[in-house]
């Protein structure tokens, strides 16, 4: 038993030592992230960490958020998602609001019958000045609680909208997520009846972090994300995981969203990419796309459009292929 405690001990120390010797905050997923590191139980994760903090380099939390995220082992639980805790912070703040407004009402009430006892005063011959000190008084109160009522209401909106960023945004390239491109998928599907795919994947994305670290890899999915969302706009596009973006083409042809994905696909391949750090050249980035377009079924047109890339693939890469119409 002497020897457990001892052993477990160890394990929480290395655990605070990683932590504060990467400057990141004690929350229940840093500290999952730490002890999967530090006990080895996550092969890809440390080598990602290793990769990434090699010459002393610390982390960011968006890296380690990026890495909790697509280092998932199954041979390790995942510990609590990050969605589930948006979800109770989002309840909580809704109940909140709810004692808020209950509060609100509650000050109304009271002062309309304070107000009603003040008339009565008045019409019962009690001392005018002495009334309406009263209800001054009672006034200036309500005012100033229904005013910071108000104030922690704004502070909760803030809180609100940040939660619903943090619960659609890809924490890297700050695009929309999967979770929330599904939903605008879905949505422009229901409003429009037609909608166009295109799914992009970045070609040798594996030999960028086995050659360079996964640090210049997130650097090139963020010089991706902005050359896709800069050339594609206004159309939205989102990180679907790892190095796969897909951009949603809302009543267009596969035609010109074809034309659109080869304008951002020769975007991307004019520009010139060094590792910041060295000077070294990188080498040229490109991607290959599939486009598929459907006025039936939205999954299916991205199964297409990911069939449509992966033909790209293997047609040699740094090229679109449109996949024809599902009807």
């Amino acid at each position: 038993m002497v020897g457990k405690k001892s052993s477990n001990r160890k394990v929480a120390e290395d655990v605070i030592r990683f932590l504060d010797q990467h400057l990141l905050d004690p929350t229940p997923a840093n500290y999952a992230f730490a002890f999967l590191y530090t006990t080895q139980n996550n092969g890809l994760l440390r080598k990602m960490v290793d990769d990434i903090t090699d010459g002393g380099v610390r982390l960011t939390q968006g890296e380690v958020n990026e890495m909790m995220v697509n280092s998932a082992d199954d041979a390790v639980p995942m510990p609590s998602d990050a969605m589930d805790e948006l979800q109770s912070q989002l309840r909580r703040q809704a109940l909140t609001f709810s004692d808020l407004a209950t509060s609100a009402l509650s000050h109304t009430s009271a002062f309309n019958r304070d107000l009603a006892e003040g008339m009565e005063q008045l019409a019962s011959g009690f001392d005018v000045a002495d009334v309406l000190n009263a209800m001054r008084e009672k006034t200036m109160k309500v005012e100033r609680e229904l005013a910071e009522n108000q104030k922690e209401t704004e502070r909760l909106r803030l809180e609100l909208d940040t939660a619903r960023n943090d619960a659609s945004l890809d924490a890297l390239t700050s695009l929309a997520n999967r979770r929330c491109m599904d939903g605008k998928i879905r949505e422009a599907f229901e409003r429009c009846g037609s909608i166009t795919l295109g799914f992009c994947d970045i070609d040798h994305f594996k030999s960028i972090n086995d050659r360079f670290g996964h640090a210049v890899g997130d650097r090139v999915l963020k010089v991706v994300a902005e050359v896709l969302q800069s050339e594609l706009a206004p159309y939205p596009v989102a990180r679907f995981g790892g190095e796969e973006f897909v951009a949603l083409f809302p009543e267009t042809s596969d035609a010109d969203a074809f034309v659109l994905v080869e304008k951002a696909r020769i975007a991307l391949g004019e520009r010139t990419f060094r590792v910041r750090d060295t000077d070294q050249p990188l080498g040229q980035v490109t991607f290959s796309a599939g486009i598929a377009v459907t006025t039936s079924d939205p999954q299916q047109a991205l199964k297409d459009a990911d069939s449509a890339l992966y033909e790209a693939k293997n047609g040699g890469r740094n090229r679109t292929i449109c996949h024809r119409v599902t009807a």
